[in-house]
């Protein structure tokens, strides 16, 4: 002790000449990342169809989701029917089959629709008939004229139960295959045969059935604001309910979004009309009940888009034409006579208006920018499912099961949930082609780069669904389906693939040599919303909590954030991995697990302490780290029993943080590390060792965070 005072004395001599050092200003550095869309299903592609009088042609866009381009790419589609060209006639409006196999284009005034399957780009037609359930198929044989569907249809989707809507000035309906009651047509219209026609002059034709539906107790939509509907779920929140009552459907477009069983209960399927109504107003339907007997349908409706018609500047925007889901929480509308798409959120919330269309040749070449004129949007969607798991129903649709699941499962524990990926960002690949086909997304390389893949847990030792983050800065934004009220036992979950290494780590420098990537982790500590938000990923309120290696990594919440924050919002960024495709993110989990202290030795709790304050910059540090006693280590001071009793480090350039695990030695009475570069906080964990007395902390970099806790307790700190 009168050795540790002297050298008290000595070093305040010294203040005045290291003042300046010890005050120098590191630069952080700026973080001038713009923000990306929300994630990205599977193998999505997507679909415009541009309607002139000189028919209807169908466009691919390709349009690069994970970075918000400026510009989307239209190739044209050349169909042919019965092996000849054929161009698709004027007015109509299209959607993806259930299986993604074919673009399906209803031209009402042709009482048609047109099958462009999507592999071949061969072309076959549907007959479309008005459902009477008193008429027979003789009668209808004998006068078809008489029973062709004659409504006018501007808005077509199919629903979660593969059922093709179609809606317009002429109502609201269903189209079911074959022929009888309406509920036993069946949904598929899409590889329908019609035997009964056999033997006539209709004979190799399709005949599908439009039906009806009215709005049950006059329950209505669009119109003169004198009926009030409430929802009781407040899944979407931040949509405004507003009153309505008259359905018309006038122009526009519809579209279903993704529902509870394609995304495991994270989504909420609802019916959107995009109408010409009051200047272009978004309709929302939920909780749709139909009525096959008395072919009624009961829902909650409300609305959330306004304006939709407005232009925001020439040739941009203006009334809508069509939409498309461009993954699960991502609108893409087209516009008449705009040569620009609009991106939005499903609240509403624009973020990217100005996307060009610009048109290209068969060579790939750019050849004219398209000004839209009528038409429609449409999208394939292969949602996050396990698709090595289609037979087994006891299996998780987000789980993979392999060799790791016993040491990274915890299902059994409360609170068990996944989180989904919002936002990525990834820094850069080294891969020369985008390969998501449907074929090859589970296995290929080139899929690491679809954020989707994070939403799957694979338990595989060798796993291929992951996303790469893609080097340093690059990162992700995930969410979990239901807010987490942190308490002492919530845990955050975060898989790094292991890829042949082990499933987990006890010490990160182990982890590190075994594959050096590397990932900050943090959690949003205010925003809770719904919906990803523009600019959130560079919030003030992200709160880090650790940093995750390879393999299995596990972060008790309550150390970094206040018990009874509810917190929805987690933040992945690679943060220095020396790897080709950086930190990969395999599945990211959330639970309720008690906390067991880490058992460490003495030695391993000194050297996570020299590690944490750059010992090997150190003034001196004779002996650390070496296989002598730790009592020959230089600031060391041991009892008879070899226990650490005084860490005497004053003055040696420390340069760092005082980690909690100095609170473990047990027989510790004296913590001198003055006058160094220490910053951050005193931990809390200190007051559990009853056997500190004195902890010395002035002429540090800055002032360290003393909690109130310390005032009056058994420990002096001197700062």
């Amino acid at each position: 002790m009168k050795n540790l005072l002297w050298r008290i004395n000595f070093v305040f001599i010294l203040i005045a000449l290291s003042i300046t050092s010890c005050h120098k200003q590191i630069d952080e550095p700026v973080n001038e990342q713009e923000a990306s869309n929300i994630r990205m299903p599977f193998n999505q592609q997507l679909y415009l169809l541009n309607s002139t009088n000189k028919g209807s042609v169908i466009y691919e866009i390709d349009y690069d989701f994970q970075g918000l381009e400026d510009e989307a790419y239209l190739t044209e589609m050349k169909l042919t029917k019965n092996g000849r060209p054929f161009t698709i006639p004027r007015g109509g409006h299209m959607c993806i089959s259930p299986k993604n196999d074919y673009i399906t284009v209803v031209v009402s005034r042709k009482k048609k629709i047109y099958l462009v399957e999507i592999a071949t780009k061969k072309v076959r037609e549907i007959q479309l008939f008005t459902y009477d359930p008193e008429v027979t198929v003789q009668q209808m044989k004998a006068n078809i004229s008489k029973y062709r569907f004659r409504g006018k249809i501007t808005q077509v989707d199919v629903d979660q139960d593969g059922y093709l809507f179609i809606a317009g000035k002429s109502g609201f309906y269903k189209v079911v295959a074959d022929w009888g009651s309406a509920k036993n047509g069946g949904a598929d219209i899409w590889n329908d045969k019609d035997p009964s026609l056999a033997g006539t002059k209709y004979a190799g034709q399709v005949w599908a059935h439009v039906v009806k539906f009215q709005f049950s107790g006059n329950i209505a939509v669009e119109g003169s604001e004198d009926e009030q509907f409430f929802e009781d779920d407040t899944y979407f929140e931040e949509n405004e309910i507003q009153a309505l009552n008259k359905v018309k459907f006038q122009g526009g477009d519809i579209l279903f979004t993704q529902n509870s069983s394609e995304t495991d209960g994270f989504e909420e399927q609802r019916l959107i009309s995009f109408s010409q109504w009051k200047g272009g107003t978004a309709i929302y339907l939920n909780n749709m009940d139909w009525d096959w007997d008395d072919l009624k349908v009961e829902f909650n409706a409300g609305s959330i888009f306004g304006g939709l018609n407005a232009k925001i500047a020439e040739k941009m925007g203006g009334r809508v034409t069509g939409a498309a889901l461009t993954g699960d929480n991502m609108v893409f509308t087209s516009h008449h006579f705009s040569e620009y798409l609009q991106l939005r959120t499903l609240n509403g919330k624009v973020v990217k208006d100005d996307v060009k269309m610009i048109i290209l040749n068969e060579s790939g070449e750019e050849i004219n920018t398209l000004y839209h004129n009528w038409g429609d949007m449409a999208s394939t969607q292969a949602f996050d499912k396990n698709s090595f798991n289609t037979t087994d129903p006891s299996q998780n649709s987000r789980e993979i099961d392999g060799e790791y699941y016993d040491q990274w499962f915890r299902g059994e524990l409360d609170g068990y949930q996944y989180a989904e990926v919002k936002l990525y960002r990834p820094h850069n690949f080294n891969y020369g082609v985008k390969d998501l086909s449907h074929d090859n997304y589970n296995v290929s390389k080139e899929s690491r780069q679809n954020s989707a893949n994070a939403d799957l847990a694979d338990f595989r030792k060798n796993a291929s669904k992951f996303v790469s983050l893609g080097g340093e800065d690059g990162y992700v934004l995930m969410q979990l389906p239901n807010k987490v009220t942190v308490t002492d036992e919530t845990t955050l979950q975060v898989v790094e693939t292991s890829w042949g290494k082990k499933p987990y780590y006890e010490d990160v420098m182990e982890a590190w040599d075994a594959y050096q990537e590397k990932a900050a982790v943090y959690v949003h500590a205010s925003y809770n919303g719904r919906y990803y938000e523009d600019g959130l990923e560079d919030s003030d309120d992200w709160v880090k909590i650790g940093d995750a290696y390879i393999a299995n990594n596990e972060f008790h919440l309550a150390g970094d954030l206040p018990e009874g924050i509810e917190v929805s919002w987690i933040k992945i960024v690679d943060n220095g991995s020396n790897t080709g495709d950086g930190f990969d993110v395999n599945f990211v989990a959330t639970y309720e697990k008690p906390l067991v202290k880490e058992t460490l030795t003495e030695r391993e709790i000194l050297m996570r302490f020299y590690e944490a304050t750059n010992g090997d910059n150190w003034v001196y540090s004779e002996n650390w780290g070496s296989d002598l006693p730790v009592s020959e280590w230089f600031g060391i001071t041991t009892n008879s029993d070899g226990k650490v009793i005084i860490i005497d480090l004053m003055g040696l350039n420390l340069n760092g943080t005082l980690i909690p695990e100095l609170s473990q030695l047990e027989e510790l009475n004296v913590l001198a590390v003055g006058l160094n570069l220490i910053q951050g906080e005193l931990p809390l964990t200190y007051l559990e060792n009853k056997n500190i007395r004195e902890i010395y902390l002035f002429g540090n970099l800055a002032p360290i965070e003393i909690h109130p806790d310390f005032y009056g307790s058994h420990i002096m700190v001197f700062q």
